[in-house]
């Protein structure tokens, strides 16, 4: 049985979101009588990818600033380095030891090398780390960094390095759940401050955007990949893909990977222009309903927005939301935002606290490890011991 919602336009889909109850929207359940009761035997072949949630983390690869380097920029600007007072374990170990399987790279253009090599606040405090990762930072090719000359700082320096600690883990954990990995395109120039010179990143292009695709594809086999050209099959668009047939089944997708652009804007018309369907690529975009590229939708204020989650959710929509704000509930230990998160059916639950905050708040967000049915999509009968990998 397919979900009602596919026969819906756009306008009505969204008067629908306006009028329903919460709790009340129609759920895409997978076709076919073998799926009309649940079992461990059949669930990998009845449940999708989209009934599933997850845990994630924020800026993934993020470690702290260097320690000297906050205490004398502080001179300067004190308390400048607060929102980024966080870090991340490796890759791996977020996959592995904390069952993550959502994470956010943020990649910078360096197509000749060496662009972020001599970061000026670690040579202000002689960082021993800037020599340790000469020779990867001289290298050409997408460099993975938070904010370039103070937050520089990265378990994994370049994309192709990224990639390839997820690809390594995946390969050798085959019947993973599919891990959404999401790419922030950073080009923008930076004020300088106190001693601080930013260097002036590289401005992504309709050329050199395509550098995602091409190192994504270096890295992974495209057949490890859940591409839109996978989940569209023969519709006209990706969005009535979705609507009509669904995501993937776990049996389909377990152990593979999907990729998304989180820009918006300039960035994201950029990676569309000549593929408006996304034919050929590789990321999926952040687009709403009515767009023909509609499948994945950032939203990251679930405080504003929760009621409209669980709609798209519902509607079969992957949406992707945040459980916390650098690092506001990590100091107050306030969980309402982490609450909603968890309960709206976002599939992506994105935090920078899947471990203890180190601030004494307590807070931490967590989910069964490596997931659960998710609260919204999931249809009837679905159990969390069925998603065990």
């Amino acid at each position: 049985m397919r979900s009602p919602l596919k026969v819906f336009s756009t306008p009505l889909l969204c008067l629908l979101v306006a009028v329903v109850p919460l709790g009340l929207y129609p759920v895409i359940a997978t076709d076919g009588d073998e799926c009309a009761t649940l079992a461990s035997e059949n669930a990998d072949r009845c449940l999708r990818l989209n009934q599933v949630q997850v845990l994630g983390s924020h800026n993934s690869y993020k470690r702290y600033p260097a320690p000297e380097l906050v205490s004398l920029l502080d001179l300067h600007r004190e308390g400048w380095s607060r929102d980024i007072n966080y870090e991340h374990r490796p890759l791996a170990g977020q996959l592995g030891l904390l069952g993550l399987r959502q994470f956010e790279l943020d990649v910078f253009a360096d197509s000749e090398g060496g662009l972020f090599a001599n970061p000026a606040g670690g040579r202000l405090v002689n960082d021993p780390e800037i020599e340790a990762n000469y020779d990867v930072m001289l290298a050409p090719g997408l460099k993975v960094l938070h904010s370039q000359d103070v937050d520089y700082r990265s378990s994994c320096l370049s994309l192709k390095l990224c990639l390839s600690e997820i690809r390594d883990w995946s390969l050798q954990n085959p019947t993973h759940l599919p891990i959404m990995i999401m790419i922030e395109l950073k080009d923008a120039a930076r004020a300088d401050w106190g001693p601080i010179r930013y260097t002036t990143p590289v401005l992504f292009s309709a050329e050199n955007i395509h550098d995602v695709d091409r190192e994504i594809l270096q890295v992974f086999d495209r057949s490890h990949i859940v591409t839109p050209d996978d989940v569209r099959g023969q519709h006209e668009t990706l969005e009535q893909a979705v609507l009509a047939d669904g995501w993937p089944t776990l049996a389909r997708s377990r152990g593979k990977v999907l990729f998304a652009l989180d820009n918006t804007g300039r960035h994201r018309e950029m990676y569309l222009e000549g593929a408006p369907v996304l034919q050929t690529r590789i990321l999926f975009v952040s687009a709403g309903p009515g767009h023909p590229a509609a499948a994945f939708i950032k939203m990251n204020d679930v405080m504003a927005d929760e009621e409209l989650i669980r709609a798209y959710v519902a509607a079969g929509y992957l949406v992707r939301t945040r459980s916390d704000i650098p690092v506001q509930e990590a100091v107050s230990g306030d969980t309402t935002r982490r609450n909603k998160a968890l309960t709206s059916g976002a599939q992506y639950i994105s935090t920078d606290y899947a471990e203890v905050s180190p601030f004494g708040s307590g807070y931490q967000v967590v989910l069964p490890k490596p997931g659960r049915c998710n609260p919204v999509s999931a249809p009837a009968g679905c159990r969390d011991e069925f998603l065990l990998e």
